[in-house]
């Protein structure tokens, strides 16, 4: 069967070298309908429409991204076929680019065949920690990043002044004061750390509240990728008045909230992050990569 057409209009037409739709030929060397973006695997009313030289395949990863992001179920292969006019190859190609998104999961021998994933934090941080690893992005500047809009959350917090927010971080300060009545000295680190995350979700942007989920997501991953900072049960000295500098600064920081005093709220958490960021950091290259995929086994 002849799978070189072009469309016009509502109708398909044998392709000779130039669309009844487009003002220039297909590019030169261009011999069948799987060779050029804008041509079709064969006249099909269900076929999505192709713009330049864009692949069938990436067409179809582009609606079925838009309808997983919107909750829908992916359907069985058969009828994604016949949906979009193409092959099983090509569609395999849709679904490669999804796997690499970690939007959906392949299962094969199964009847359902694709299974969504919703996507999360933890899928953002692994695709954006990639990318700045590439690009040779440093760990200090995952800490100056933070320090550009943690600040602006707490004053956010203090001017809204919400009872629900209040008691929110006192509960999360009371649960810093058990752990450190327990001498939790692990569980405590890894709740100070959650803060971060807990003060920025908290002013219900979920641009701010997801940005600061990656960054703290990087960060663990650099520093167990390099074994750097691992809890012990018996902290030294430094570390130990580290902590508990921490936990006062977060009650400062509550209670400046608590009163609606933006400003000092916010200089105050700039301060708290410069200086958690030197400890950190001290020791350590603040110029050295982010270490984010790992050294090979």
């Amino acid at each position: 069967m002849d799978q070189r057409h072009c469309r016009s209009g509502d109708r398909w037409k044998p392709y000779s070298g130039r669309c009844p739709d487009l003002s220039t030929p297909h590019e030169p060397g261009c011999r069948s309908a799987r060779e050029c973006g804008r041509l079709s695997e064969g006249p099909s009313p269900a076929l999505i429409p192709f713009v330049g030289k864009i692949r069938a395949s990436e067409r179809i990863a582009d609606a079925l991204r838009r309808e997983i992001i919107a909750g829908q179920p992916v359907a069985r292969t058969p009828a994604l076929m016949e949906r979009f006019g193409v092959s099983r190859p090509t569609l395999r190609q849709a679904f490669r680019v999804l796997e690499n998104e970690q939007l959906i999961e392949v299962r094969h021998g199964s009847r359902n065949g694709v299974r969504p994933l919703r996507p999360g934090p933890d899928s953002a941080a692994r695709m954006v920690g990639q990318s700045l690893q590439a690009s040779g992005a440093t760990i200090e500047q995952l800490y100056e990043a933070r320090e550009a809009f943690e600040p602006f959350a707490a004053a956010l917090l203090a001017r809204r002044r919400d009872r629900r927010d209040i008691a929110t971080l006192r509960a999360s300060l009371g649960a810093l004061s058990a752990l450190v009545e327990a001498q939790a000295w692990p569980d405590l680190g890894a709740a100070l750390a959650r803060f971060h995350h807990e003060l920025v979700a908290l002013t219900g942007n979920q641009m701010l509240a997801l940005t600061a989920a990656t960054i703290a997501t990087l960060l663990e991953q650099h520093q167990r990728n390099r074994n750097l900072f691992i809890e012990t049960d018996k902290p030294d000295v430094a570390t130990l008045e580290f902590r508990g500098r921490g936990v006062r600064s977060i009650a400062r920081l509550t209670r400046l909230i608590e009163v609606g005093d933006a400003d000092g709220a916010e200089a105050h958490w700039r301060t708290h992050l410069i200086n958690s960021a030197d400890h950190w950091l001290s020791g350590q290259d603040r110029h050295a990569v982010i270490d984010i995929v790992g050294e090979p086994a």
